[in-house]
């Protein structure tokens, strides 16, 4: 076994793709405050987070994204990304909210919220994303990879993440990312032996993004396990902090 550095922190300012803050209605979780959060990532060095509500998925995406803007106003190293339902939300209501607080990225939970992830569902949505470059994260967990494929396909343009993708999805994983150029793919669960590696050779670092799925998992495990793949330099900033900029602040784009 090799040495285990218990003082670890990020060999550079992290910047983490999928944190949630605030109190969940269905689990409980270890830390729900912003000083906690603040804490954790100063413990291994995460200078920024994108943060969402587990509230907006579990209970009310208005309140949730409301809670979301009144947190992130009072720190800025929280960035805030907003929930949509697209079965029940009003989407001109949600594009003026959007628009109004500054918001850069949008999460969609099909599985959670009971929809499926078609073009007749959501069409309208990833066309007014589109219209604005603002990026989408897609919780895969009971999501048909066909309805992720189909409807994508359609949504060249827009970038989008898979979050939450751990071993069991690893048999159409890398054929999507390869079929689809505009896919990118967050790795808090994805924790196989040489998955980093698996997907740098399949597509490339520049589709990669540090996320840690904190609180439900430590913010340090897979920061830790990146440093320690043997990744380049460029692609290790690229994965932890790069890619991740790049999406949500686009060169040209304020």
């Amino acid at each position: 076994m090799g040495d285990v550095d218990f003082d670890f922190k990020s060999s550079f300012p992290a910047f983490d793709a999928n944190v949630s803050i605030g109190r969940s209605m269905v689990r409980r979780v270890v830390m729900d405050s912003v000083g906690e959060l603040i804490g954790a990532m100063d413990s291994c060095g995460v200078e920024k987070a994108l943060v969402y509500s587990p509230h907006a998925i579990e209970c009310d995406t208005l309140d949730g994204n409301n809670d979301i803007v009144n947190i992130t106003k009072e720190n800025n190293r929280l960035i805030p990304q907003f929930v949509s339902n697209p079965g029940i939300d009003d989407l001109e209501s949600f594009k003026s909210s959007t628009l109004s607080a500054g918001v850069k990225s949008v999460r969609f939970d099909p599985g959670a919220n009971k929809y499926p992830f078609v073009e007749w569902m959501v069409g309208s949505w990833l066309d007014w994303l589109v219209s604005e470059r603002i990026p989408v994260w897609i919780q895969v967990a009971g999501v048909d990879p066909n309805e992720i494929h189909g409807t994508i396909s359609g949504h060249s343009d827009l970038p989008i993440v898979l979050c939450g993708i751990h071993y069991q999805h690893i048999p159409w994983l890398m054929p999507l990312l390869k079929s689809l150029p505009n896919i990118y793919v967050e790795i808090s669960r994805f924790v196989i032996t040489d998955g980093v590696k698996r997907l740098i050779d399949a597509v490339g670092a520049g589709r990669i993004l540090f996320g840690s799925r904190f609180p439900e998992s430590s913010m340090g495990h897979q920061l830790y396990n990146l440093h320690r793949n043997g990744l380049s330099d460029s692609d290790l900033e690229a994965i932890c902090k790069g890619n991740l900029e790049g999406l949500l602040y686009p060169v040209g784009i304020k």
